[in-house]
């Protein structure tokens, strides 16, 4: 009878929503509580609410160990590591509770007490979307390893490359009138903004990123991709001139292009990998989803299709043999849009040749350049408007009808 009853409680319409409400509660508690002052007045209210949450996930884990059994049968509760999960959490809060009723507050117990952070977890199994997505994850870590493998080796050939590049030249002095390490010795004069003067030591110093071994080569490249203070480690790469010399700004702009490999190879191309990978794990725990319902993978595809299909429409003039038609054709040929596409590259190009304290008679030749690619786009939009017409609305027939075009598939 008592474990019918724990049966029933487990499979009550609420209880999981109760056991939900109360997992928030306890998330909100925990973050609530202050780290810096333990025994301030809020955290001795906070201990009191976290004994009613240990007392009702206690409660909740004996009814279900109850209701399921322990381990013997299939089923059981201990068959599953999400409930295996929680008699950990549980089982810590409890020990941790014991050890400090005693007063015996001990770092080794107050260690027990991180296991509250994995409270939160508890929902993921209450919520099937939320287990989907979590399981998901696990199953693309499988093949997470195999690109790490990749990534890794990726990550080492560019830190061999820039120890080749950059050893030794990511040094500079404190005086930077001395560019050579012999010269930087002895002292110097800095003038303060206030007209103070103070003597200071030179110093041969070594940027904190440098590249002056594979273990810091691999370090300065990591920080590099995470794009935070890159542009300063670009700007110490392009401003290094020798070993044992000091930097001079923009010797070596050619550098810069290892940067730009390095982001399109790394932040750029194994993100995207790795996102691709998350979501094909997605799609395949769809594709054993749908399996469970009888579909195959042609007839899912086939209703996919016939769900999300559209007709593709083009507009193009009613009467075939007048001035209009004639012009549709000329613009819709693939010629004129070759042609279009070329004259939009041509107008990036010349866009992207100005620069600083230009001749006069150089940027005479652009402006020029610019008005006629203006020109030969207005003809173009001209040409079109002729073509198409000015349509004001096209949801109707009637409204293309006015305008001498009907809507074709």
């Amino acid at each position: 009878e008592f474990r019918r009853l724990c049966h029933y409680i487990v499979n009550l319409r609420y209880f999981e929503m109760c056991i939900l409400m109360v997992i928030a509660m306890s998330s909100i508690a925990l973050a609530a509580e202050d780290p810096v002052q333990p025994n301030a007045t809020r955290n001795n209210v906070l201990r009191y609410f976290d004994y009613v949450f240990t007392g009702v996930f206690t409660f909740e884990m004996v009814i279900k160990m109850v209701d399921l059994g322990l381990v013997l049968h299939q089923g059981a509760y201990f068959r599953d590591l999400w409930n295996i999960l929680d008699f950990i959490v549980v089982s810590g809060a409890l020990v941790a509770f014991a050890f400090t009723s005693k007063g015996k507050d001990i770092n080794t117990i107050k260690s027990l007490r991180v296991l509250r952070v994995l409270r939160p977890l508890k929902t993921i199994k209450r919520l099937p979307k939320l287990k989907a997505v979590f399981d998901c994850v696990v199953n693309s870590l499988k093949n997470v390893f195999n690109i790490l493998i990749v990534y890794m080796l990726f990550m080492f050939i560019f830190a061999v490359v820039a120890v080749q590049l950059f050893k030794g030249k990511f040094f500079y002095c404190t005086d930077e009138s001395k560019e050579f390490q012999k010269d930087c010795r002895y002292g110097y004069l800095v003038y303060e903004k206030d007209n103070e003067v103070k003597a200071q030591k030179r110093e041969w110093k070594k940027y904190e990123f440098h590249y002056d071994n594979v273990l810091w080569a691999l370090l300065t490249l990591f920080t590099v991709s995470t794009g935070e203070g890159w542009p300063q480690v670009l700007k110490h790469s392009v401003d290094a001139t020798y070993e044992n010399q000091g930097p001079s700004p923009g010797y070596r702009m050619e550098m810069s292009i290892f940067y730009v490999v390095y982001f399109v190879v790394f932040p750029f191309f194994f993100v995207n990998i790795f996102v691709a990978l998350i979501i094909i794990t997605f799609q395949e725990q769809g594709d054993k989803m749908m399996e469970e319902y009888s579909l195959e993978k042609n007839e899912r595809a086939c209703i996919d299709f016939a769900i999300s299909a559209k007709p593709l429409t083009r507009h193009m003039p009613q009467n075939k043999q007048s001035f209009q038609y004639r012009m549709w054709q000329f613009v819709v040929s693939p010629p004129f849009e070759y042609t279009i596409m070329a004259m939009i590259a041509l107008n990036t190009i010349v866009l992207m040749m100005k620069f600083d304290k230009a001749s006069s008679a150089y940027e005479n030749v652009l402006k020029m350049f610019n008005h006629v690619f203006t020109s030969l786009f207005s003809l173009e939009c001209l040409l079109k408007i002729m073509a198409f017409g000015v349509l004001v609305s096209v949801s109707t027939a009637n409204s293309a009808r006015q305008h001498g075009v009907l809507p074709w598939k």
